[in-house]
């Protein structure tokens, strides 16, 4: 996963208490990430994030929940962790592609690991 340039600053922003990630986006976008990317290339939808968890020292994990009528007909190739407005987290392009057919729901389950 690629934290973006937004991100690092949210990041700083967050330990001021003012910028955590408040949604988790999916889209089909296909091309490689940079770090200054500030969208997701072709963004589908986007959710708040329903559980922020903190059990683990060290990692923030943020899970966002997709129902099937969301997700039904999209060939999912990127997804990403943004705030309110426009800040982008990170974004992750995967090598596939996730189909859903209306019938499965997504959570999408972003950990984010801090290290000294």
């Amino acid at each position: 996963m690629g934290i973006t340039t937004d991100g690092i600053e949210g990041v700083a922003l967050s330990l001021a208490g003012s910028a955590l990630p408040k949604y988790g986006a999916i889209g089909t976008g296909t091309t490689a990430y940079v770090s200054g990317d500030t969208a997701l290339e072709t963004e589908t939808d986007r959710n708040l994030i329903s559980t922020i968890d903190v059990s683990i020292p060290e990692e923030i994990t943020f899970i966002t929940d997709f129902s099937p009528v969301e997700v039904s007909g999209l060939v999912l190739t990127e997804f990403g962790t943004m705030s309110t407005g426009s800040r982008l987290y990170n974004r992750e392009v995967l090598t596939g592609s996730a189909v859903f057919t209306g019938e499965e729901e997504l959570q999408l389950q972003q950990t984010f690991k801090f290290y000294i």
